[in-house]
């Protein structure tokens, strides 16, 4: 049985544990609005069900410890199922777009490797001036760029400065993929030809986004307005992923 029915079958059984059922509407919410190309109200809750939930297994009809553990583990794998299937590898929400433009207001933004354009579809819809941009090369290996929320430009991220950097406040960069060095050189063209530019990046910091040569020579700003706006970027699963300012 595929990832999805599987799960929602398991969640349904278990619905009767809080724990669970809190997890599987949250879910449930999530995909509903991104199969609708528009953005989650909020964030996810933590999607790891507390260890006390497995001693509740007992309570439920035909109940198994192994069965909630496999919905556990099916829990966290959400994340690869919106990016595989929707292109949605960033995990943006209507929560934090409305606080982005609070902690960061009158910005024009680029978006570099925008893949469907999510982040920049609901920065536009909220009221930003966004420039967005990918290179569209790998739209064969999953559903990234096969279905984009909003008009993205195709060009590469050091092209789409060259040709937009001076039109812009601010560059957002989100899930870089980690064997691509492409982000070391996005870096030093800002450094060297663009300072003056926020540099807004999406990733986790030495795991699964971004080379590491990057985040070896990522310079990490901190400010209050980057603190908040991470508190509605909150942790879901096991992925690091943060809001960084870099110089």
């Amino acid at each position: 049985m595929k990832y999805w029915p599987k799960m929602m079958a398991l969640a349904d059984k278990y619905a009767a544990i809080p724990a669970v059922r809190v997890r599987r509407d949250a879910l449930v919410a999530a995909r509903t609005a991104i199969a609708q190309q528009q953005l989650p109200q909020k964030q996810l809750p933590k999607l790891e069900l507390p260890l006390a939930t497995y001693a509740l297994a007992a309570d439920v009809p035909d109940g198994q410890l192994a069965e909630l553990m496999t919905l556990n583990h099916m829990f966290g794998n959400f994340r690869w199922y919106i990016a595989y299937h929707y292109g949605v590898w960033a995990y943006i929400t209507q929560e934090l777009i409305s606080t982005w433009l609070r902690e960061f207001p009158h910005r024009r933004y680029l978006e570099l490797a925008a893949g469907n354009g999510v982040l920049s579809a609901g920065l536009r819809a909220a009221g930003a001036q966004v420039i967005s941009t990918d290179a569209l090369t790998w739209v064969a290996e999953n559903g990234t760029g096969k279905q984009p929320w909003t008009k993205v430009v195709q060009a590469s991220a050091t092209s789409a400065l060259w040709a937009y950097g001076d039109q812009v406040d601010a560059v957002i960069l989100a899930w870089s993929p980690d064997k691509d060095i492409n982000d070391v050189h996005v870096l030093h063209t800002i450094r060297e030809h663009f300072p003056q530019l926020d540099f807004f990046v999406i990733g986790d910091r030495f795991g699964i986004t971004n080379s590491q040569t990057f985040w070896r020579e990522a310079h990490i700003a901190a400010n209050r307005p980057l603190l908040r706006l991470n508190q509605a970027f909150r942790a879901f699963d096991a992925v690091g992923d943060k809001i960084y300012l870099v110089k």
